[in-house]
């Protein structure tokens, strides 16, 4: 009896360091990929003030830099809904991989220390 307590704590001590090695690996993922969308936010960001900044130098009346600005921010705007897409794509995919993770472990739960019927 003592030698299958001791076998099943070290089943159940692997599983663990498994499990939360596989999770953060998944968070590791996450954490990379939302990085990435905040750095193409960043960026166009620069471009959106670079472009502001050139389109003001350029411009020869008001009107010209209304139409110039309009545009631009018709621009920006379509790019920002790009990266927040990508975004929730990305918190959407993680939501999944989470859920199946979760779901792994209570599999594997269940077939190193089996539930009693009886309880």
């Amino acid at each position: 009896m003592t030698n299958e307590i001791f076998e099943t704590m070290n089943k159940l001590g692997k599983s663990n360091y498994d499990a939360m090695q596989e999770l953060y690996n998944i968070n590791l993922k996450i954490v990379g990929q939302i990085a990435d969308q905040q750095q193409a936010f960043f960026k166009l960001s620069v471009e959106c003030i670079t472009a502001q900044v050139d389109m003001l130098g350029k411009s020869k009346d008001y009107k010209e830099v209304i139409s110039e600005q309009t545009a631009l921010i018709n621009e920006t705007s379509a790019k920002v809904q790009g990266i927040a897409r990508n975004t929730v794509d990305i918190m959407n995919e993680s939501k999944d991989e989470v859920s199946a993770w979760v779901e792994k472990g209570v599999e594997e739960a269940a077939t190193i220390v089996p539930f009693s019927k009886t309880a």
